[in-house]
């Protein structure tokens, strides 16, 4: 049997063109201050912990306001790692639209696509993670 050789490559008109471009530039400044955002809670975080631990030769112990502040800079840590990832897979989606129609090049396509995927991807596994955690924090305390 011989295969058929036609290749199923799809064709972007001008104007997909000029709507993706447009998306990957508006995508590049969500994904900037997204990544921004989310360094800024990680750092936040870290600096918190770092400036609380001192709290312990406090002869009150720190009390109940130092546990409250070092758990929530666990979790602030947290979601910063977690919103991490979707923030930097829109900024690759947005390097990759720009390298693919600059240079004609269908390896950045197929790459801005993978990232694209991988945004969606990583969205929806924080929402399975934020339903997880909604409907089980009741249920534990």
């Amino acid at each position: 049997m011989e295969e058929d050789s036609v290749s199923n490559e799809l064709l972007l008109s001008e104007e997909a063109k000029a709507h993706l471009l447009t998306a990957g530039k508006w995508v590049y400044i969500i994904s900037i201050i997204g990544l921004i955002g989310a360094m800024f809670l990680i750092g936040s975080s870290i600096y918190s912990y770092i400036s609380l631990s001192k709290w312990d030769n406090v002869s009150s112990g720190g009390g109940v306001g130092y546990l409250m502040a070092i758990t929530l800079g666990y979790i602030f840590f947290g979601i910063g790692v977690f919103c991490f990832f979707p923030f930097y897979y829109l900024y690759k989606f947005s390097s990759n639209v720009k390298i693919a129609f600059r240079d004609d090049d269908s390896d950045a396509l197929e790459f801005f696509f993978k990232y694209l995927k991988f945004h969606y991807m990583s969205i929806g596994i924080l929402i399975l993670i934020y339903l997880a955690v909604y409907f089980l924090i009741p249920r534990i305390f």
